[in-house]
């Protein structure tokens, strides 16, 4: 497990640091704060989770936010071949790794590690409160980002309210719904409902 962790914060550190080298201004994107996440998350459990165990919840969230991650950049692509990612230098080998190599990785250490401690069943509506500081985020300071906005269902100006509120509260509800996927995926069918 320990190896597994330490291959997860590599990938990240350097599909962020490869961003960082052909990107202006990574840090507006929800790719690169969550791949944030997830090499501190992780990088934190290699240093102490022996002392002060790790929370399940924050596990779940990282992991939430890079499946979003990748599953929305998988279907923005047209559901084209990740690895044709490779062939575009440093900033597709950046995207492959924070998309598609990271993401996996943290799917497959949820599923596979730590099973043993429990996942609050109201835990994927508290996870809603990074997805939500982001957009807020994006929408306030959309002017002096790379891009007006980093993603186009939150172009206000060419969207429209009505629009981009609607597009969010769908992308809520989609994060809702994968969260209890992972807790349906990883939870024992034996182990007691409820919190």
């Amino acid at each position: 497990m320990t190896a597994w962790r330490i291959l997860l914060v590599t990938a990240a550190i350097a599909g962020l640091a490869s961003l960082a080298a052909s990107v202006g201004r990574p840090w507006a994107y929800f790719t690169v704060q969550s791949n944030v996440m997830l090499a501190l998350y992780y990088a934190w459990r290699l240093v102490n989770d022996r002392r002060r165990p790790a929370s399940a919840d924050v596990k779940g969230a990282v992991t939430l936010y890079l499946l979003v991650t990748c599953l929305v950049n998988y279907v923005s692509r047209d559901l084209a071949n990740p690895l044709a990612l490779l062939d575009g230098g440093v900033r597709g080998l950046g995207n492959f790794l924070l998309h598609y190599v990271t993401p996996v990785m943290a799917l497959v250490d949820w599923v596979a590690f730590d099973r043993s401690r429990r996942v609050r069943w109201s835990a994927p509506f508290a996870w809603l409160g990074f997805p939500l500081l982001y957009g807020a985020f994006v929408l306030l300071t959309a002017p002096n980002l790379p891009r007006r906005y980093v993603y186009p269902f939150l172009n206000v100006e060419r969207l429209g309210w009505p629009t981009v509120a609607s597009a969010a509260l769908a992308a809520l509800a989609a994060f809702v719904m994968l969260g209890y996927v992972l807790l349906g995926v990883r939870r024992p069918t034996t182990e007691p409902t409820g919190d």
